[in-house]
């Protein structure tokens, strides 16, 4: 399945490209850098994720300069690492599979990890520069992107405990919701193909933890838990 959908992406621009002559379409791809947080000061953030992105973007023009975007894609092992500083039975939903003896084992300053893959759909606005030379410049803003989770993974890490892999697709909620800017620039190699290069930096908006477990003291775990990330976009235009 995952390689027909990687086929799909590769395929999919080239065919609405030769179809709608005001349609410019993009495929990116590159690292993430990730990093959650929290809304509760016991909850700290603790540390980066590395992860992938690959996107097929297709911009409708208004003009030379300015284009509404939107498009589909993979984002892979999204998320980051939370310390917690009261422990409990923080990951209750998932305790039937997880590989810890028991749920409230997990100590004071807990580091919980998080990995999680999701289908995007992201519309959005971009300008760009005139040309300069063969490169234009443009800025990507706003952004939005609904996003709907496939997996996730998680990590936890202790006195006492250390492990990895965990199955915690019932700790993570599956629509995620988030905005985004970018900016970068695209060099042309041809009338048609352009080389991307760019930045973007983004965020969930709600909430994409699943509060469900209890804290040492019998107090309810109900955090708001965001992933944040700077990723790098490189890709072809035509």
């Amino acid at each position: 399945m995952k390689k027909l959908l990687y086929s799909f992406l590769f395929v999919l621009p080239l065919i609405i490209n030769a179809q709608v002559d005001k349609l410019k379409v993009s495929i990116m791809n590159g690292p993430t850098f990730g990093w959650m947080t929290s809304n509760d000061s016991k909850i700290l953030t603790s540390g980066t994720k590395l992860g992938y992105k690959l996107h097929v973007e297709a911009e409708y023009l208004l003009s030379e300069r300015y284009s509404f975007t939107g498009g589909i894609g993979l984002s892979l092992n999204q998320g980051g690492k939370l310390e917690y500083l009261q422990g409990g039975n923080l990951w209750s939903e998932s305790l039937s599979e997880l590989s810890i003896n028991k749920g409230d084992s997990m100590p004071n300053g807990v580091i919980l990890g998080y990995g999680i893959n999701y289908v995007d759909f992201p519309v959005g606005f971009k300008l760009r520069t005139n040309e300069f030379g063969k490169f234009k410049f443009y800025a990507h803003l706003p952004e939005f992107v609904i996003g709907f989770k496939t997996k996730a993974k998680g990590s936890i890490k202790g006195a006492g405990i250390n492990t990895e892999k965990e199955n915690i697709s019932k700790q993570a909620t599956f629509l995620s919701l988030g905005w985004g800017i970018g900016a970068g620039a695209e060099y042309k190699i041809s009338d048609d193909v352009s080389i991307i290069a760019g930045l973007r930096f983004s965020q969930s908006i709600i909430d994409v933890t699943d509060d469900d477990g209890r804290y040492f003291d019998g107090s309810k775990e109900n955090s708001k838990g965001t992933i944040n990330s700077l990723d790098l976009r490189i890709g072809v235009a035509f």
